[in-house]
C-alpha cells in the first residue's frame, strides 16, 4: 500500500506556477500506434501514456490509423485520414510513437503513418523542434529493432 501511494505521488499534476510556465498553454502531444487489432497492445500502451501525460497537464490526441491508405497508392494528402494525421502533426508540440515488433521490424501500419508525415510543409519540417518518444511492444522478443527503426526515422 505504501508503494502505491509513493507511485501516485509521482503522478501529481505539474505546478506550472512553480515552474514559471504559463498554465494556459498545455503541451500538445500526438500519440501514434501501429496495430489495428481489436486488442492492440500498442494502442493500450499509447492510451496509458496519454493518461499519464494528461495527468501531468498535457493535451493529448491519439490518431487512429484505421482507414489510412498506403503511401503511393494513388491517393494524396487530401485523403481525409491523411489530412487528419497531418493536421494532428502540425497541432502537436511532441509525439509518442508505439509499434509492435513484427518480423523483427516495426509494422507496416506504423511505417505508413510515418511516411505520410511530410518532410516539409512550405519550408518547415513538421517534426522540427518537437520531442519524440518511441516505444515498442514485443511478445517475447528480446530485440530493440522497432525502437531503433523509429529512432532512425
Amino acid at each position: 500500500m505504501e508503494n502505491q501511494n509513493m507511485h501516485k505521488a509521482h503522478l501529481r499534476p505539474v505546478d506550472h506556477e512553480e515552474l514559471g510556465v504559463d498554465d494556459r498553454t498545455a503541451v500538445r502531444i500526438l500519440l501514434l500506434y501501429g496495430s489495428l487489432r481489436t486488442r492492440s497492445y500498442s494502442r493500450l500502451l499509447v492510451e496509458e501514456a496519454a493518461a499519464i501525460l494528461t495527468e501531468f497537464g498535457a493535451e493529448c490526441r491519439i490518431f487512429n490509423p484505421s482507414g489510412l491508405p498506403l503511401p503511393d497508392d494513388g491517393v494524396d494528402a487530401t485523403h481525409p485520414k491523411v489530412a487528419e494525421l497531418r493536421d494532428y502533426v502540425s497541432w502537436s508540440d511532441g509525439m509518442v510513437w508505439c509499434s509492435p515488433e513484427r518480423h523483427g521490424a516495426m509494422t507496416g501500419i506504423m511505417k505508413a503513418q510515418i511516411d505520410w508525415i511530410p518532410l516539409s510543409l512550405g519550408s518547415v519540417r513538421p517534426t522540427q523542434g518537437k520531442t519524440l518518444a518511441v516505444m515498442q511492444v514485443s511478445g517475447g522478443s528480446q530485440s530493440f529493432n522497432t525502437v531503433n527503426q523509429m529512432r532512425i526515422l
